[in-house]
């Protein structure tokens, strides 16, 4: 069960595509209220639609697959993110959760 429905991993893409998507509809609204004559001439339909739909899918590639690969099942305990295939693989996730918390 832990590992198919985690709440940390869905609840990670779930923020991540809504916070994303509210920009790009942000910048799309500043683009048509601030360049008209850009907009009207530039802008396609499919262009908002394939960038509404990339950050979701962004959020599965970094968020759910790396948790679906790293999971194990130990004596009845579910650990996350802890059975990496190489060591080097772990640090450098270590290293981007701890650059994106300190903001270093």
């Amino acid at each position: 069960m832990c590992l198919l429905i985690e709440p940390a991993a869905l609840a990670g893409i779930g923020s991540y595509g809504s916070v994303v998507c509210v920009i790009i509809i942000t910048f799309d609204r500043y683009w048509k209220i601030v360049h008209p004559i850009h907009h009207r001439k530039y802008y396609r339909r499919w262009m908002l639609k394939v960038g509404l739909m990339l950050p979701w899918l962004n959020g599965i590639a970094v968020k759910l697959l790396p948790f679906l690969a790293t999971n194990r099942i130990v004596k009845g305990r579910c650990f996350t993110l802890a059975f990496w295939a190489a060591q080097i693989m772990g640090d450098v996730s270590l290293f981007v959760i701890v650059s994106m918390v300190f903001g270093s």
